[in-house]
């Protein structure tokens, strides 16, 4: 497919570093939030334009895509961080070898994933806790959805590796086209012709489709070091990838693991309504995420291809300077939400219980704001250098121990809303023993290059 014989120099090696740094941050930024933004888009169309059952009928079903999702996250990132190690030695051909491998086990594995959940979606729904009044009208939603699932995954898959292939802009420029597709379609399905949930769907398909044939036909036309080279990829080298992309499915699936005991405790103490209400923190969040998971994941790639070609020095730049964007970016959601909670909950709602609800939790789960963008490029830090081991205990504490642990306490607390306070409390002692972590292998490593 790709059949140019000489690459560019790469510039996450050569480069200066604060240029390129900022040139990387600014397309994955854009990127992530561009290949994840359906979720929002799709919220806050359907909550605006169908009402707060509708919206909570959407959220309802976000555990299941936030698993889906991090199963090839997982694959993706595992695999382009050894490919970008690799293209840092030079080795470009080895690198190829890997990118192909994974891309056709995500296209594969999102198709039988598509057919089964297809399949099994009335046990999937009735796990998912969707009440039998919403079950009728989540369902068409749910299998025009999993229709893209197969080209989505194609499209993550692509968009990493063409980052760590030094097209970072590019990749990112096809997926904001996809997702300026999805905002027109609900503008115009929802807003202008008034059809029902299934407009919100039918966008995100259409998203997904257009986002997968652009970053193919970006691989094709544009100069890169990574080529089609179709091999075997064993079992033993697949869970070698998954390893080092196991912190970021350990973060997905039990983001939703916890969402889905978040949506059964709203749902006990206030109805539809709360799971409404807290539908539109959690978009604040998911947003939190992005930006956090966009400045981590330019932080595992620069390392990486820094650790890879020997240049350790250069690779704690790039851990320094991430670590000071994503604490500044935090501080300022964290000001915003307390700033602008009020007003955003009245717009969107237009009143009632769900806008009620909803700006009653704003200040507790402001806080998480502070401490997630820490964590995730603490974790990204440990992934670059391929120590998965790390990177996991930082993203299970952060996303499902501590927060279980939290929830199971303070559920029987007497205070309003009290169970909520598990997530900021969460993020907090992660990132105390994160930051210790980090200083035990900083003083090893002190030790070790110590003179005798």
């Amino acid at each position: 497919m790709n059949t140019q014989a000489k690459a560019p120099s790469n510039p996450a090696i050569h480069a200066p570093a604060l240029a390129t740094f900022t040139r990387y941050v600014g397309a994955s930024v854009i990127g992530l939030l561009a290949l994840t933004g359906a979720a929002i888009v799709d919220g806050v169309m359907v909550g605006k334009w169908l009402g707060a059952d509708a919206l909570a009928a959407v959220n309802l079903l976000i555990p299941l895509w936030i698993l889906l999702f991090g199963l090839v996250l997982m694959l993706a990132i595992g695999g382009s961080v050894v490919a970008s190690r690799y293209l840092g030695a030079g080795h470009n051909t080895a690198a190829s070898k890997v990118f192909c491998g994974s891309l056709t086990i995500a296209g594969v594995g999102g198709a039988v994933l598509a057919a089964v959940i297809g399949a099994l979606h009335l046990p999937i729904m009735t796990l998912l806790a969707v009440p039998e009044s919403l079950q009728t009208m989540i369902k068409p939603y749910l299998l025009i959805v999993l229709a893209g699932l197969a080209p989505q995954y194609i499209a993550v898959v692509l968009y990493y590796f063409l980052r760590v292939a030094g097209q970072p802009q590019r990749a990112s420029r096809a997926l904001v086209i996809g997702a300026l597709v999805n905002i027109i379609l609900d503008v115009v399905l929802l807003g202008w012709l008034h059809w029902d949930i299934r407009a919100a769907a039918l966008a995100t398909l259409v998203a997904q489709l257009t986002q997968c044939a652009l970053l193919v036909g970006t691989f094709k036309r544009a100069p890169m070091p990574l080529r089609w080279a179709p091999t075997g990829l064993t079992p033993r080298r697949l869970a070698q990838f998954c390893a080092n992309g196991v912190s970021e499915f350990v973060n997905e699936v039990s983001a939703g693991l916890i969402l889905l005991v978040i949506h059964w405790l709203l749902s006990r103490q206030y109805g539809v309504a709360g799971v409404a209400g807290f539908a539109l923190i959690h978009y604040a969040l998911l947003l939190n995420i992005m930006l956090a998971c966009a400045i981590a994941e330019v932080v595992h790639v620069l390392v990486s291809q820094n650790r890879g070609a020997g240049q350790w020095r250069r690779a704690k730049i790039f851990f320094r300077f991430g670590m000071s964007l994503a604490v500044a970016t935090g501080a300022l959601l964290w000001g915003l939400s307390h700033w602008s909670s009020a007003a955003l909950s009245h717009w969107f709602f237009r009143g009632g219980n769900a806008a009620v609800y909803a700006q009653d939790f704003w200040p507790v789960i402001a806080p998480v704001f502070l401490f997630t963008g820490a964590n995730l490029v603490l974790s990204a830090w440990f992934t670059g250098l391929q120590q998965p081991g790390r990177s996991a205990f930082i993203a299970l504490s952060r996303s499902l121990a501590l927060p279980l642990v939290f929830l199971w306490i303070l559920y029987f607390w007497q205070t309003a809303h009290s169970f909520l306070w598990a997530l900021p409390l969460a993020e907090a002692a992660t990132l105390a023993m994160a930051l210790l972590l980090k200083a035990q292998q900083s003083s090893a490593w002190r030790l070790n290059t110590t003179p005798k």
